[in-house]
């Protein structure tokens, strides 16, 4: 009937050899390929000797009320033993599209060897000798069609025409109505959808099907072996006849003759009413609509490729490679088997998993406790992802950055991990802050504290300037008393040896000096110019001056006068330590002094610090940027000897300094992304082993408490940096993706249909490997910011790869009504 998917199954597709009655005049019937003829012949059948029937072979077609209801009848249409004389088709209404030759949507075909393989095909009335010429029929092209002499019996319509087209030289150009593949491709999409879901439902009529088929199968291969080896006659087809009438007459074999006959019904009412694909694409997307009801509708787009499309699609292009043979609804069943337990094969060894499982190879159960340990966001409010942490305790040997990166790198992964990385900064804020809190509150006026901690830092210099002088103090008193006379005379160096020493200018003035100084000469007015105390005090006058005219600074300056100075002062100090060994051993205990203790310090932080004239400068020469290697015994020495001369100044100085670096490291960012605070605050102040060294020597001393929390925070903000940069590495990116877009027997099975030339399906391949990366890419992202992200990832490479095959096998066997039995479907 007009607009019926077997239009393309009109006369044009008739080989040679088979005859169409058409409408003609109204005394003759026309034949394909025969001109009309103007004048027929007395006998209509004169053209076609082959044809020729039995004597009035046409006489239905005189007065109807002399053949009553001898005239043919047709499925659905009673028969009217008294049609209207003038149209004898007048019973059968649907008839008049055609004119009154036949009735629309029937061919009479002739068949060169009578009785044809189609005879089950024609109109059910009983024909009587002068209804229809002898090998003719009357067919209805509906669910099945004419077929050509070599093809069994179910052989689909299209099988059909194709090889009448190709056995007989038909026409083989497409209906003019021939749809677009994409729109026949998604109408057989539509249209499958409940056919699927019906051969779904009917599961145990078919699994009842293929117990019955297969038992008789088994039955009919060993039957008569069997009975030949102990002596008995094969089965003949008369008893295997009766063996299938008594199965039908009996109870349980009638009760499944039913539901058979019933799913035959329901599948024919399916074929009459949906949608019948008429192009390759079709097919396919028929199968597709088939399996997706077995398949199941899942809300993850891998699941509907790997459950749905790759069964598909292997089962369609197994089923096209065996159409028209006995053995295509079995090759449908496998393909789909086979695309299935691809799928199955493709989960077990999951794309992500088993890049996880390669990318932590080498992890003890010591590192993984380790890496949780860093992920608990309790201890200091920052948020790791599992490769980070993972990295981190590794010592940056894992590949999971380089995956996390290529997850971030994508539209869908960016999307998951963007607002967990976008978080970050905040966190390394509040962490680092809590941090700098416990070390000391923030000063109010942070200038103020460089100044102050240089004059403590001057303090503890003179302190300690004063100890070595007062551990001296015996010494300097047994040469004699200063300041008065005193019991015991003081000693003196002898006149000859003092007389040169009193002749030089330099000694002249700086004894003029003394005893015209009005705070020194009284404590030296006793004592004569040879007194050990006297020549003390002239030589530390002369070495003070040296060093003044040596200072370039000095508007004075004099290199030669300066070493006079000097040269004098040594010259007077040697012969007092020859007259007085109290006074030799005096002076070298405090040069001892000095060069362990006095001189160490003011070189060192302390004096430094002592020497800063700004809070940046006394910060940095307590904890400088780069400072020596070796030099965390100094800094430690230096902070406790602030702490002890001024332990707020200086414990709000260290908590300046590093509060200034995570400000530095919170602005010098590229791009306005402060995502990498973290990393660029622990370089800067732990960056190395000295810099942690110094860092943690300082904090022992000025703030013991934050350097315990220090010592949580700094590893943390040290796994930050395992996060890369994305797109960078190109080339590592590409085979990543590549192995996480792997499908295995999907993409494998896209390209090899596409190798065939099916370019949808080609389509349909690398859309299915864009879905397998997409899905893995989200999965992972999942993965990688979850609260328990080193859990899951321990977890996932614990279980190994795992089986899917069960589900395989159930949707394998949902699938099996659409392949075994109705292989062909609507087609």
């Amino acid at each position: 009937m007009p607009g019926k998917p077997w239009e393309k199954y009109q006369a044009a597709d008739i080989p040679p050899g088979f005859r169409v009655v058409q409408p003609g005049s109204a005394a003759t019937p026309r034949f394909d390929g025969l001109p009309v003829d103007p004048a027929p012949a007395a006998d209509p059948w004169a053209a076609l000797p082959d044809a020729k029937p039995a004597a009035n072979v046409f006489d239905q077609f005189d007065a109807p009320a002399a053949k009553g209801d001898r005239l043919p009848r047709f499925p659905g249409v009673p028969a009217n033993s008294a049609p209207a004389a003038s149209d004898p088709w007048a019973a059968f209404p649907d008839a008049k599209a055609q004119g009154n030759d036949v009735p629309a949507g029937f061919h009479i075909v002739a068949s060169p060897s009578g009785d044809g393989p189609w005879t089950k095909y024609a109109a059910p009335a009983p024909q009587a000798a002068n209804d229809l010429p002898p090998g003719f029929k009357i067919v209805q092209p509906g669910a099945t069609q004419v077929k050509a002499p070599d093809l069994p019996d179910g052989t689909p319509d299209d099988v059909m025409a194709k090889a009448m087209r190709e056995t007989f030289g038909g026409p083989t150009a497409q209906p003019a109505d021939q749809p677009s593949s994409v729109k026949d491709f998604a109408y057989s999409l539509a249209a499958g959808v409940p056919r699927g879901a019906v051969e779904m439902g009917m599961l145990p009529v078919t699994a009842a099907r293929v117990v019955k088929q297969g038992g008789e199968y088994l039955q009919d291969k060993v039957e008569d072996p069997i009975r030949a080896l102990f002596g008995y006659d094969a089965v003949t087809p008369e008893e295997k006849a009766q063996r299938e009438a008594d199965d039908k007459n009996s109870y349980l074999g009638g009760f499944l003759q039913r539901m058979f006959d019933g799913q035959d019904a329901i599948r024919s009412k399916m074929d009459e009413n949906l949608y019948a694909p008429r192009t390759t694409a079709g097919e396919y997307g028929g199968t597709i609509g088939e399996f997706t009801a077995p398949g199941g509708m899942a809300g993850n787009t891998g699941k509907i490729v790997g459950d749905v499309i790759a069964p598909a699609v292997a089962s369609e292009a197994a089923g096209q490679a065996t159409e028209g043979t006995p053995y295509e609804g079995l090759m449908r069943f496998l393909g789909a088997a086979f695309g299935n337990a691809g799928t199955a094969v493709a989960r077990s060894y999951s794309a992500p998993e088993s890049y996880i499982r390669r990318a932590t190879n080498g992890m003890t159960d010591a590192d993984w406790q380790k890496a949780q340990s860093l992920q608990d966001a309790n201890k200091t409010g920052i948020a790791l992802a599992g490769p980070e942490a993972i990295a981190q305790v590794q010592g940056g040997a894992s590949a999971l950055p380089d995956l996390l990166r290529v997850i971030e790198g994508s539209v869908e992964g960016r999307t998951k991990t963007a607002p967990f990385f976008t978080q970050r900064p905040g966190q390394v804020d509040t962490a680092v802050g809590n941090m700098l809190d416990q070390i000391a509150p923030q000063s109010a006026q942070p200038s103020t504290l460089g100044p102050r901690a240089a004059e403590a830092a001057g303090n503890v210099i003179d302190q300690t300037r004063q100890g070595i002088n007062a551990q001296t103090r015996p010494l300097y008193d047994a040469t004699g008393p200063v300041g008065s006379a005193g019991p015991t005379p003081p000693q003196v160096v002898p006149q000859a040896q003092f007389a040169p020493i009193a002749a030089d200018p330099r000694f002249q003035a700086g004894l003029a000096r003394l005893r015209g100084n009005a705070e020194l000469a009284p404590e030296y007015a006793g004592l004569p110019d040879n007194a050990i105390g006297v020549i003390d005090a002239v030589t530390k006058d002369l070495n003070a001056r040296g060093e003044a005219l040596a200072n370039v600074a000095n508007p004075l300056y004099g290199p030669e006068l300066a070493g006079r100075s000097r040269a004098a002062a040594s010259d007077a100090r040697n012969a007092a330590t020859t007259a007085s060994p109290e006074y030799a051993q005096a002076l070298a205990e405090q040069e001892a002094l000095r060069r362990s203790t006095l001189n160490p310090l003011e070189q060192g932080p302390v004096g430094k610090v002592a020497a800063a004239t700004d809070t940046t400068g006394a910060g940095n020469a307590l904890l400088p940027h780069d400072p020596l290697t070796g030099s965390a015994g100094e800094a430690a020495d230096a902070a406790k000897r602030l702490t002890a001369e001024d332990p707020a100044t200086t414990a709000a100085l260290v908590r300046q300094n590093l509060a200034d670096r995570h400000t530095k490291a919170a602005t010098e960012t590229q791009g306005a992304d402060r995502s990498r605070l973290g990393i660029k605050f622990y370089q800067d102040v732990a960056g190395n082993d000295t810099r942690r060294a110094v860092l943690d020597a300082v904090l022992r001393e000025a703030a013991p408490q934050a350097g315990m929390s220090m010592d949580d925070l700094l590893p943390i903000l040290h796994a930050t940096g395992y996060r890369q940069a994305v797109g960078s590495l190109t080339a590592f990116n590409e085979a990543v993706k590549s192995s996480l877009g792997a499908s295995s027997l999907k993409t494998a099975l896209g390209d090899l249909v596409s190798s065939a030339g099916l370019g949808l399906v080609k389509k349909a391949g690398d859309a299915t490997t864009r879905a397998s990366l997409r899905g893995n890419i989200e999965s992972l992202a999942k993965m990688f910011i979850a609260p328990d992200s080193v859990q899951q990832i321990k977890e996932a490479v614990a279980r190994g790869p795992r089986s899917t095959i069960p589900d395989a096998m159930r949707r394998t066997a949902l699938e099996s009504g659409g392949t075994i039995f109705d292989p062909a479907g609507q087609r």
